[in-house]
């Protein structure tokens, strides 16, 4: 008689993802999967520094994942909930008896602003990280860089490539770091000054050129390079997979993070939504 182990899959190797692998090791009756389809963890908030050229944002998985943890390097492009596989981009399948859904989200360029999408470079992942820093390889370090998006990722972009001596501009579209205190939105305003980056709390992009950005009231920002941190997203793998989501696409959960549709998947991270009420 043998004992029956149990296979756990993790989708997604992202903070959540990595996490849910290395304390699921604690129980010695399960093999643990993680699928990722980059063979390294991407530091996500180190991904402005990748980008400025002031860092790396990418991290060998030997020195975060336990012995035990199988790494799959693929994307998953299917969950067969019926027959519980994994339907992986490469063509391979893999089985599972428990799911754990940690895809992550990502910033999304919206089309509905000209010239967003052509024009405007994203830097919520690691390969946009990566193109932003080739562009930036190639300015006049007098070049005006113009920033869309006041939240933290917005502010820490600003800031790093500012602090590199550029000229940079940041398009708030409302509020300065909204999900900041009062306090706390008026100390980076000042260490924003401090360094010598334009603040248009109020502004709002109404169009990306190659060597501009036009605001809503008709105004010409000179922009070599305009850098887009506004919007999120997610993944469409739950979606596509026929589970149910919400508006934005993050998987519909109980309060204990359990799939709706189905109790042997479990969500963690930016891409669930329990009881339709997401915390990010």
């Amino acid at each position: 008689m043998t004992d029956q182990r149990t296979h756990i899959v993790v989708i997604g190797g992202g903070y959540a993802g990595t996490l849910a692998a290395n304390h699921l090791r604690l129980r010695a009756d399960v093999d643990i999967t993680l699928v990722n389809p980059r063979p390294v963890f991407v530091e996500r908030i180190r991904l402005h520094q990748l980008a400025a050229g002031s860092g790396s944002a990418a991290v060998d998985y030997g020195t975060l994942l336990g012995e035990n943890v199988r790494l799959v390097v693929d994307s998953a492009e299917r969950i067969d909930t019926a027959d519980r596989q994994i339907e992986l981009g490469s063509g391979a399948v893999l089985d599972y008896d428990f799911l754990i859904y940690a895809v992550g989200s990502t910033a999304v360029v919206p089309t509905a602003v000209p010239g967003a999408v052509e024009f405007a470079y994203p830097v919520a992942e690691f390969e946009y990280a990566e193109r932003l820093r080739a562009a930036l390889d190639e300015l006049h370090p007098d070049a005006p860089v113009t920033v869309v998006g006041a939240g933290l990722t917005g502010i820490e972009t600003s800031s790093e490539l500012a602090e590199q001596g550029r000229r940079v501009t940041l398009v708030c579209g409302g509020l300065l770091g909204p999900s900041l205190s009062g306090p706390g939105r008026r100390s980076v305003a000042k260490w924003l000054r401090r360094l010598g980056v334009e603040v248009l709390e109020t502004a709002v992009v109404h169009e990306v050129r190659p060597d501009a950005v036009v605001l809503a009231d008709g105004a010409l920002l000179p922009s070599a390079v305009t850098v887009w941190t506004a919007g999120f997203g997610v993944p469409e793998l739950a979606a596509c997979s026929g589970l149910r989501t919400d508006e934005m696409g993050r998987l519909l959960t109980d309060e204990t993070l359990t799939s709706v549709d189905d109790p042997r998947i479990v969500a963690a991270g930016d891409a669930a939504a329990p009881s339709d009420q997401p915390l990010r």
